[in-house]
């Protein structure tokens, strides 16, 4: 680059206007001369005549209007020339970036450079020119000069060139330094570099964190299992990351992601199908957060619970982009939750549910299906006492899970729970009609009428059943349990082993 300063364009331009004066100041000895010779000239008329007659007197009168012509140009042209490079001067000076010239040959002289490049490296321009003879690569990084060694291979006149270097400074610091130029062939024929020169240090830092970061959430993520994703609203495309087939055993990128219905049979559980499409819907919505669980079959073709959360990313004009996220495999976690909540719900023992809960799900019931008919049988097996006092309470609790094991298999859907130690009920939902209730009981009845075999012995059980309905009896759980529990004392009062309807 050339220098730009204002002295030195005035030394290559004042030349030009010193000769155009002379020529002018050359013109008015020109007129001087003919103006001597008319006042040497005593006969002035006939002097004027000849000099009208020949056409010089309009040629002076010419040359004297040139004269004022040039003069006057040549002092406006030096006004702006001087306003306009002190203006060059002070941009060049006022950016903030260096500007710098220097030779791609050994040595590498610096031809030129502004005042910013000497505040970024932190000398004086005499420092440089003294203590370092102008060599500009008397600052760059040892590991870092064969960069600058090699720009001449790629020398080109006029042509592009971008480099990043490492530079030391007045007070030792390094600093990162992007060098933004082209090649050029100066008037003595040496190659050259001219180039904007910028301290990236402070981006070249972010830009380390940042991939720092981006590797420590990679890694947390890889340790986790976490899987990271990408949905692109205006294409309907998701794209997770690579990990995704080696977890799934599928492709990660999936077109028109939001009709679940093209791969919802090979990816997930079938009860889980609208949440996965409620999630889907959701993408290029505009919300800002989304999140849901579903399982998802995995590469062994098993499924697994997974939480999927997203953030979504706006344009300029606050438009959906995209939505940013990751897929969290809560797999053990569901598991142990579920079976947190299996010990809670359920009698520990047979397995069905226990009092508490069977209440809760009964009143839950009716609430939603109250304009149906419904009926709830309370079972007491008969003589428990007698067998645990003969046989012992463990053979007790086997005769209870083997009598409840039967009765699973006829009742498997309906509401079956344990409200005593060896009370029971089983709720049945939407009943037809009467007929329907007899050929339940006899069924349970005959569940209930076993005989089970403790230590070579054979122990004879039987049941009572006393049965409610629903209008007909009760419209809440409490009525329900209280008619079914006078029909069961009726039963046992008559003898056992038998069921009765209340009323």
């Amino acid at each position: 680059m050339k220098n730009l300063n204002s002295d030195n364009v005035l030394q290559k331009g004042i030349p030009k206007l010193s000769n155009t004066v002379g020529i002018s100041l050359g013109i008015a000895l020109l007129s001087g001369l003919v103006m001597a010779l008319i006042i040497a000239v005593k006969d002035m008329e006939e002097l004027y005549a000849s000099l009208k007659a020949s056409g010089l007197l309009f040629l002076y009168f010419l040359l004297l209007f040139s004269l004022v012509v040039s003069f006057a140009g040549s002092l406006i042209c030096y006004g702006r020339i001087k306003q306009s490079t002190a203006e060059i001067a002070h941009i060049t000076n006022s950016v903030h970036a260096g500007f710098i010239n220097f030779v791609l040959e050994p040595g590498y002289q610096i031809t030129y450079a502004n005042s910013k490049f000497y505040q970024i490296i932190g000398y004086q321009k005499t420092e440089v020119v003294k203590k370092y003879n102008n060599c500009f690569m008397s600052f760059v990084q040892e590991e870092d000069q064969q960069k600058i060694t090699e720009l001449i291979d790629k020398f080109f006149h006029g042509s592009y060139i971008q480099t990043e270097i490492r530079m030391f400074t007045a007070k030792r610091n390094i600093i990162n330094v992007l060098l933004n130029g082209n090649f050029i062939l100066d008037k003595d024929g040496n190659k050259t570099l001219s180039a904007v020169f910028v301290d990236v240090t402070g981006l070249k830092e972010m830009q380390n964190k940042l991939l720092m970061e981006e590797e420590r959430y990679r890694i947390a993520a890889e340790i986790s299992n976490d899987i990271l994703f990408e949905y692109k609203v205006d294409k309907d495309l998701m794209v997770f990351a690579d990990k995704y087939k080696e977890v799934y055993g599928r492709n990660p990128v999936i077109e028109n992601f939001t009709q679940v219905d093209i791969y919802k049979s090979e990816m997930v559980h079938p009860e889980d199908y609208q949440d996965l499409k409620m999630f889907a819907r959701l993408l290029p919505s505009g919300k800002e957060m989304m999140e849901a669980e579903f399982r998802i079959k995995n590469a062994g073709n098993e499924y697994i619970w997974c939480h999927i959360r997203g953030k979504t990313i706006y344009g300029d004009k606050k438009e959906a982009v995209s939505v940013i996220g990751k897929v969290v495999n809560i797999d053990l976690h569901k598991k142990e939750l579920q079976k947190l909540e299996y010990k809670a719900k359920r009698d520990l023992l047979t397995g069905v549910y226990n009092k508490i809960t069977t209440k809760e799900m009964i009143e839950d019931f009716l609430k939603r299906k109250n304009n149906q008919n419904h009926i709830l049988m309370m079972i007491d097996i008969d003589d428990f006492k007698h067998v645990n006092d003969n046989y012992g309470h463990l053979a007790g609790d086997n005769i209870l899970v083997f009598l409840i094991d039967k009765i699973k298999r006829i009742f498997a859907g309906d509401i079956i729970g344990r409200i005593g130690g060896d009370e029971f009920l089983v709720f049945i939902g939407n009943i037809s009609n009467k007929d329907s209730v007899i050929v339940k009981a006899k069924n349970l009845l005959q569940a209930l009428s076993s005989v089970y075999v403790v230590d070579g012995q054979e122990v004879t059980v039987s049941g009572s059943i006393g049965i409610s309905m629903y209008p007909e009896d009760g419209t809440t759980y409490t009525e329900l349990i209280h008619c079914a529990d006078k029909a069961l004392y009726t039963v046992k009062d008559e003898g056992k082993g038998s069921y009765k309807l209340f009323r």
